[in-house]
């Protein structure tokens, strides 16, 4: 379990990087900061949202048994509540306490971005499936 755990984790991680470059210009902390900042600003995000995903989807495999998320609805369904859940707290909390602010260009869903908000579901369901595709 420990080696797919680490193949998830690896997925996540590059997918999650890509989409942190993609959507960074939706925050104004990033378009300010210099690039000596940014870089690992960037990468420790994708770092920790690799992580959560791997723990979102531990708890979804401890609660079902079975691998596979995508054996059935109910499983992809507590994956993606959990993880909504989680990054939209996330968000709210951050923004509150100022580790970083939107830029005006960020959709906003009750006061969160709306593409951090469904990121850890989106990256994290891809992921999964990128995984148990080549399994």
């Amino acid at each position: 379990m420990i080696v797919a755990l680490t193949e998830i984790f690896l997925i996540a991680f590059f997918l999650n990087l890509l989409y942190e470059l993609l959507h960074s210009p939706l925050y104004e902390t990033c378009l300010k900061m210099p690039l000596k900042k940014y870089v690992p600003l960037i990468i420790r995000a994708s770092f920790y949202d690799a992580v959560w995903i791997v723990v979102i989807y531990s708890i979804t495999y401890l609660s079902f048994g079975n691998k596979n998320i995508f054996n059935d609805y109910l499983r992809i369904g507590l994956f993606s509540i959990i993880s909504t859940l989680f990054a939209y707290s996330w968000e709210l909390y951050s923004i509150k306490n100022k580790r970083w602010e939107y830029s005006p260009k960020m959709p906003l869903i009750f006061g969160a971005g709306l593409t951090p908000t469904f990121q850890i579901f989106l990256t994290g369901l891809v992921s999964l499936y990128a995984f148990f595709l080549v399994k």
